[in-house]
């Protein structure tokens, strides 16, 4: 089961610490929203009025309390006037929740740097919080988000393949084919044509 939200982590749920463990009636609320990080496992729906029967649509208590696992993150989804839904998840890899993202690999390259490379072959270079050089198919496209520093210039001519250089001259920035004839003056958002070596 999966859901198209996914929330930052931060949420607090309950791990259960044992089959059964009654300790679940203290779950939170969290919404309706997968935590990242997590897997969603189980959605209950359950009386919380202790005025439910067996065999009503809701779980009376008890019988939710059976399913519970222990070592699994239990949060309320949604809060009715007699009944809460329960969502059950289990924590997975950090690998894990990269490729259920469409990310193949994420790291760190250089200061405040990280290198995201997609499972459709797209890449991104993203310094602080601007991506800053986006590989997409066959596209190049620079963003420096209005930071012309020497640091993300720095980062350009170092990513990108020693095909282009990035310099300011007068207080200008450009952008230069190396041994070629393209040079322009740097805008965000600038399409680099593609060179083939």
């Amino acid at each position: 089961m999966k859901s198209a939200r996914v929330i930052k982590k931060g949420v607090k749920m309950y791990k259960a610490k044992v089959n059964g463990d009654i300790g679940v009636k203290g779950a939170k609320v969290i919404g309706d929203s997968i935590p990242l990080g997590y897997e969603l496992t189980g959605k209950y729906f359950v009386d919380n009025s202790g005025l439910g029967d067996r065999g009503e649509s809701a779980l009376v208590f008890t019988d939710f309390l059976s399913k519970v696992k222990a070592g699994y993150y239990y949060g309320i989804a949604e809060v009715g006037q007699f009944q809460v839904y329960i969502h059950e998840f289990r924590k997975v890899s950090r690998a894990k929740c990269l490729k259920d993202s469409g990310i193949e690999s994420s790291k760190l390259v250089a200061n405040n740097t990280r290198l995201t490379i997609y499972t459709n072959g797209n890449k991104t270079l993203k310094l602080h919080n601007t991506e800053i050089i986006k590989w997409v198919g066959d596209k190049i496209i620079l963003n420096n988000g209005g930071w012309n520093t020497r640091t993300t210039r720095a980062r350009f001519n170092q990513y990108l393949g020693g095909n282009y250089r990035v310099y300011n001259k007068a207080g200008v920035c450009y952008v230069n084919s190396i041994g070629g004839d393209y040079s322009v003056e740097y805008y965000d958002n600038i399409e680099l044509p593609t060179i083939i070596q």
